[in-house]
């Protein structure tokens, strides 16, 4: 459904808690790409779990997405110049 996205982003998320998730992880298109403010508060809304960002983090942009997650995955923003290869 992601790729179609023929289903908005709260039905999915209620799929999730649905299916017992522990936790909703928002991420951007790829690794290292930052998700969208309003897309990363859509999910958090539409969540009743803890909603986590997966992608995307850096210094710059920490503090915004803390102000609306309740956490975050760090991994390419500690490799050499982001090179995650």
């Amino acid at each position: 459904h992601a790729i179609v996205a023929d289903r908005p982003v709260e039905e999915l998320v209620k799929d999730l808690v649905f299916f017992d998730a522990d936790a909703i992880i928002a991420t951007g298109q790829r690794t290292g790409h930052a998700a969208d403010l309003s897309y990363i508060s859509m999910i958090k809304e539409a969540a009743d779990r803890p909603t986590l960002v997966g992608s995307g983090v850096t210094p710059d942009n920490a503090n915004d997405i803390l102000g609306i997650v309740d956490g975050v995955i760090i991994a390419s923003a500690l490799k050499h110049d982001g090179v995650w290869w």
